[in-house]
């Protein structure tokens, strides 16, 4: 009884934390919500996404051919809710909280010999994850992918004594890969460690593998007929195996240092070690001290500002869990290993390592670590040292720790990383609404890229009256322009001339004295977002 209290306790503090404020902060939609958010209207309304294609299998938005389920997901709450930045990042909360319940059932299933002080352990530690509570709390899809790919996990072990779970595994894994790329490379290298761990296992289950094998191919049959169009041209834009990056510089380099007689089977040579150099290197990235406990990786909007992955309390009580977790391995165990292992592979094919998001499919290794740590160490300190006064320092930094990524991530983050989460968009687009009507065209910015998204979202464009703009029509990437709205960088020396115009402008595009201001919006930390400016 008392455990049950204790979890439904810890589901209670996952929830709040992940949708509290769950509109407000993050403190604006970055353009990838938007788009999101934006097609499941599309969808809802019409059945088709923003370029008039039927319930597509991939999500163009903005030539990314985002993977589908997370728009799909979204129909529901936008059509609950109507289209906002709630109804936008409801989904990923709810699969947030779903992955952290999923997680207790997981480790329970693994961990059968540990007793439920653990299980608990791990659930709370990943509620109060400030990686799992960064992407819980916006539209990214590789949330939904996580929570998908710790169900297909949990019901792969329960397929062990109950065959029919490995339908059930199966099923989320081939899901997982409709919701986010990186699972696309992760689940099959998954499913084949896992295959071959439990040999023996496998070959008594035979015919429920060879059914949820069969159930799998032909949920994942649409990926491998769309990889030509749609899912290259995702994965071509950020591995580092596209030849016009920086890979692709390194073999410039062997290149030009060749003897011409013996110049290609050296290239050839040559480029498999850069190639290997380079993704090992990125793989090793995810180790990176920094990434994981100070900094978080290189985009602002992936971690809290000056705040890692992980709590910097949880490296000595990883440490101490994987050595006790490899001192006690069986198969299951190995399973956790392996999947520990993988979870960064395709991070480290891609561009800009490490990287919180593709990376994502670490949680919750690192919490089952974390809990075995603390419980190890628990049963040292009861031997060894003074037992209260140890758990009460102890408790004391988990607190600090914990209370400061709060103060970070709702206090100085949202002033600080403002920029980064694309601020200033709504206000631009509340007023612009207002007063569009007294001009003949409205021209917007590119210079932070997407703008029209956001007028898309906020003004609740008719997706039947948008798809018709390009109808027949091929649209590039900067190319969007509907009604009197032009989006596109602002050069002034060409623009003065313009008469009877809104613009929409950064703060250094047009001359101040030229005036015409009609309002400023403001990031929060007091700098000018835009100038909306008439001539």
């Amino acid at each position: 009884m008392k455990n049950k209290f204790i979890i439904i306790m810890i589901f209670i503090i996952a929830f709040i934390l992940r949708f509290w404020q769950l509109g407000v902060n993050p403190p604006s939609l970055d353009w990838d919500e938007a788009s999101l958010g934006y097609n499941a209207y599309s969808i809802l309304k019409t059945g088709r996404d923003e370029y008039g294609i039927f319930l597509p299998l991939s999500i163009r938005s903005f030539n990314d051919y985002k993977p589908p389920l997370y728009t799909y997901l979204s129909i529901l709450p936008v059509k609950v809710f109507g289209l906002t930045e709630f109804s936008t990042r409801f989904i990923s909360a709810l699969f947030g909280l779903l992955g952290v319940i999923l997680t207790y059932y997981l480790v329970k299933e693994i961990f059968k010999k540990m007793s439920a002080k653990y299980y608990l352990l791990v659930t709370f530690f990943l509620s109060l994850s400030p990686w799992h509570l960064q992407f819980s709390r916006v539209a990214f899809e590789a949330n939904v992918a996580l929570t998908l790919f710790i169900g297909g996990v949990l019901f792969f072990v329960k397929g062990l004594t109950k065959g029919i779970y490995l339908s059930l595994s199966l099923f989320l894994f081939g899901l997982s890969m409709y919701t986010y790329h990186s699972t696309r490379l992760v689940v099959p290298f998954l499913i084949l460690g896992a295959v071959i761990i439990f040999y023996k296992e496998m070959r008594q289950k035979k015919l429920w593998l060879i059914l949820s094998g069969i159930l799998l191919s032909v949920i994942i049959l649409p990926i491998i007929l769309s990889f030509a169009s749609s899912t290259s041209a995702r994965f071509g834009s950020v591995t580092i195996l596209n030849p016009s990056e920086r890979l692709g510089q390194s073999i410039k380099d062997i290149e030009a240092d060749q003897d011409k007689k013996d110049f290609l089977g050296k290239l050839m040579h040559n480029r498999r070690l850069v190639f290997g150099r380079e993704i090992l290197a990125d793989y090793l990235d995810h180790f990176n001290f920094d990434f994981l406990f100070l900094t978080g990786d290189f985009a602002a909007r992936h971690h809290a500002v000056g705040f890692g992955m992980l709590y910097i309390w949880e490296l000595p009580f990883i440490l101490i869990g994987a050595y006790f977790l490899l001192n006690t391995l069986d198969k299951r165990k190995v399973l956790i290993v392996w999947w520990f292992l993988i979870a960064p592979l395709a991070s480290a094919l891609t561009k800009a390592t490490p990287h919180a998001v593709r990376a994502l499919l670490y949680l919750p290794t690192y919490q089952i670590f974390t809990a075995l740590g603390v419980l190890s160490s628990i049963k040292l300190v009861r031997t060894k040292f003074g037992f209260s006064a140890v758990m009460v320092f102890a408790f004391g930094i988990f607190i600090i720790n914990f209370y400061y990524y709060l103060h970070q991530y709702y206090i100085h983050t949202p002033i600080a990383h403002a920029q980064d989460w694309q601020y200033g968009y709504k206000e631009a687009v509340d007023t612009v609404s207002k007063i569009e009507d007294k001009y003949n065209k409205v021209i917007v910015t590119y210079k932070y890229d997407q703008p029209y998204i956001y007028f898309l979202f906020y003004q609740k464009i008719d997706p039947v009256w948008y798809q018709n703009q390009w109808t027949g029509l091929e649209i590039k990437r900067d190319e969007r322009n509907f009604g009197k709205f032009e989006f596109r960088n602002i050069d002034w020396s060409n623009d003065v001339n313009l008469k009877n115009v809104l613009f929409v402008a950064t703060p250094y595009e047009i001359p101040e004295e030229v005036g015409g201001v009609v309002k400023q919006i403001y990031f929060p930390d007091g700098s000018i977002a835009f100038n909306i400016i008439e001539r």
